[in-house]
């Protein structure tokens, strides 16, 4: 029997702005916005933009917020406290590699991604590129005009049909210089691809890139996609996202990471395990804890192999 999981996940994607884009905006406006506890406030005010009105409005009461978490945590537990640590991450490798000056960063499937926009003042030289599905890239620049936030003119919309169109041929006609180092952003997205697409992309990424050019990326573990993880929040996960429309397909198996990579180009740089993750992100300088996040979460940086 023939698999069209893929062709229905890219589909679905094409046709309406993303559903995880939205729900990872939700969390990041709980985060930054709502969030009680000092210490472990979220970076993203601006999620705020991309939030429904009645959503908007309804989570500004902080007995249906509560509920709403609660909620949250019933059908997922620990997707609130993994995107609050995957932010702060990312946040961190963004940052980090516009003070180095970087003179490419490219987002792969930006959603409602804003660190061109919170970040600006510390960029220099740096150009940005944000790939995305058209759907999901225009309903983020109408909100973005609608609130009066203007994008920065170092940073490039680039809408891009994944299913169908080339990374490289997309990009090159964007002012993208395949000779230039590069970090590349992949988060929230691999585990949503084929194998083939995840492969073809660190293809792109290692043929496409100047010298110390690099890839942050997080991705499940594959026990998880195969429904055999008992880790945490995977159960609950997997049938909360058979009902989104985009299916998780694929995942790396634990201790598989590095043989992965080297097979495709890429030394790691650093490489998280849930656990390690939790305790750089999820406690704060006193060792309060923020809470538990999911068990099958792996977060990874490769640069190109010399």
């Amino acid at each position: 029997m023939q698999d069209h999981s893929k062709d229905k996940n890219m589909s679905s994607i094409e046709q309406r702005a993303s559903h995880t884009a939205l729900m990872a905006a939700i969390h990041r406006f709980i985060a930054s916005n709502k969030e009680e506890r000092p210490s472990f406030q979220g970076p993203d005010a601006l999620s705020r933009l991309f939030l429904p009105p009645k959503a908007n409005f309804f989570l500004s009461f902080s007995v249906i917020r509560n509920f709403m978490l609660k909620k949250l945590h019933k059908i997922v537990p620990g997707g609130y406290e993994y995107i609050t640590a995957r932010t702060k991450h990312f946040d961190h490798l963004f940052k980090v590699a516009l003070e180095e000056n970087i003179p490419q960063i490219i987002f792969l499937g930006a959603g409602y991604d804003t660190r061109a926009i919170r970040f600006k003042k510390f960029i220099q030289h740096t150009k940005i590129f944000e790939l995305d599905a058209p759907t999901t890239q225009q309903h983020k620049k109408k909100l973005l005009h609608k609130n009066d936030i203007t994008i920065p003119s170092n940073t490039s919309f680039v809408p891009i049909n994944f299913s169908k169109e080339n990374i490289n041929n997309v990009l090159l006609k964007t002012g993208y210089d395949p000779s230039q180092k590069s970090l590349f952003i992949w988060e929230g997205v691999t585990m949503y691809l084929p194998e083939k697409a995840v492969k073809e992309t660190l293809y792109f990424i290692r043929n496409f890139s100047g010298n110390g050019s690099s890839v942050a990326f997080d991705y499940f573990d594959n026990a998880f996609i195969e429904g055999k993880s008992d880790s945490y929040g995977a159960k609950e996960l997997i049938e909360s996202i058979s009902k989104t429309g985009e299916p998780y397909l694929f995942g790396i198996a634990e201790g598989k990471i590095e043989a992965f990579l080297s097979e495709n180009g890429f030394n790691v740089l650093s490489h998280y395990t849930p656990d390690e993750f939790e305790n750089i992100y999820l406690y704060d300088k006193n060792r309060a804890f923020f809470g538990k996040m999911y068990g099958f979460a792996y977060n990874v940086h490769a640069s190109l192999k010399p």
